[in-house]
């Protein structure tokens, strides 16, 4: 029996990265398979200044575990913007194939270039 959390292994852009381009795609890569049906947008999201929600489309990639965040239309430039994973211990939040939940949120930020 799997009782082992999932993390995520490596992230896209880089935690504080900046002169990120405008068009890029924001990436969560996973240690191990994910249910792809808690992958979406209540659990994979970009905010902007004002914590504003940035419309995205968010799909999840069994082959090499990587969930992308594509936004709908490119980011402001010179602009600061937070991605979170959510985990933690209420839904919504990403679990792996056998039901365990990522342990806590994983945030990250970087500035558009």
């Amino acid at each position: 029996v799997d009782t082992t959390a999932p993390t995520v292994s490596s992230i896209s852009p880089a935690n504080g990265a900046t002169g990120v381009a405008r068009g890029a795609n924001i990436l969560a890569n996973f240690n191990e398979d994910m249910n792809p049906a808690t992958i979406n947008n209540s659990t994979f999201e970009l905010r902007g200044p004002g914590n504003v929600l940035v419309a995205a489309v968010v799909t999840y990639t069994g082959s090499n575990r990587r969930a992308t965040l594509n936004p709908n239309a490119n980011l402001a430039g010179g602009t600061t913007y937070t991605a979170t994973v959510r985990g933690g211990t209420t839904d919504p939040r990403v679990k792996d194939g056998a039901g365990n939940a990522l342990p806590a949120n994983r945030t990250w930020s970087f500035t558009t270039q």
